[in-house]
């Protein structure tokens, strides 16, 4: 082997190691959000409401909140836990004061334990199951798979059963899981929730897409879970501030 040649080969190694620790190291994180069943990317309405994507890479979150909540203030979880398929579940490490050893007999995660905390009773949860879904444009292209900026989506409690059904249709019609595919995200009014939202797939995703898509996968997974701090404990002893009209 020449030393030109060598040099390419080296070149080329560098390459790749470039693009996967550009794809772990993002300066920023930017979000999808669905608040009043309006899609937004990073707080901009997305343009009919409607957003073709792929999704990459998924994980269930279980999140429990003793306080009110309060959408302008949010503060972090008082206990939380990940699973990327929602099996056996546990709190988070950095979980200062767990409820349970485990989410499947907290009874935080029990229906009708809603008003546990001092809340509005209700048939339903007071910790929440959600989903977090990790997203690249549906235009990206196979070169540009392990550089894509993503974005990621938390899904209301009230849309994950759409995400469960849609997840079974394509792998039933298809046999695809949902980074094989292109996704329509979307919102439909709902009488109980406001709003939910909806999955529709759009076509399978070109098989020279593939491998990328499973390597950045790979490299995505760890980032969906977040690691929060305890929240603040407000100090009863300070004086109360007073509000400002």
């Amino acid at each position: 082997m020449s030393e030109s040649t060598e040099l390419l080969d080296y070149e080329a190694l560098l390459a790749g190691m470039a693009k996967e620790a550009t794809a772990i190291e993002k300066p920023s994180s930017s979000t999808i959000s669905a608040r009043a069943g309006v899609l937004a990317y990073n707080k901009t309405a997305i343009p009919g409401n409607k957003l073709d994507c792929i999704i990459i890479a998924t994980t269930a979150v279980n999140m429990l909140y003793k306080g009110a909540w309060d959408p302008d203030n949010i503060a972090n979880p008082d206990c939380y836990a990940y699973s990327p398929d929602g099996q056996n579940m546990v709190p988070h490490p950095s979980v200062a004061s767990p409820i349970h050893d485990n989410c499947k007999d907290c009874p935080a995660n029990q229906w009708e334990s809603q008003g546990m905390f001092g809340g509005k009773d209700g048939k339903g949860k007071a910790c929440k199951n959600q989903r977090i879904l990790a997203i690249i444009p549906a235009d990206t292209k196979p070169e540009d798979i392990l550089t894509a900026e993503v974005a990621t989506m938390k899904l209301p409690v009230t849309s994950v059963a759409n995400w469960a059904q849609y997840v079974n249709k394509i792998g039933t019609l298809f046999n695809r899981p949902p980074l094989g595919m292109v996704t329509q995200i979307g919102t439909v009014p709902d009488v109980k929730s406001q709003f939910k939202i909806t999955f529709t797939n759009v076509a399978p995703v070109e098989k020279e897409m593939l491998k990328g898509l499973i390597d950045r996968s790979k490299l995505l997974q760890p980032t969906l879970e977040r690691e929060y701090d305890a929240p603040e404990v407000e100090d009863e002893s300070a004086p109360k501030k007073k509000k400002k009209f």
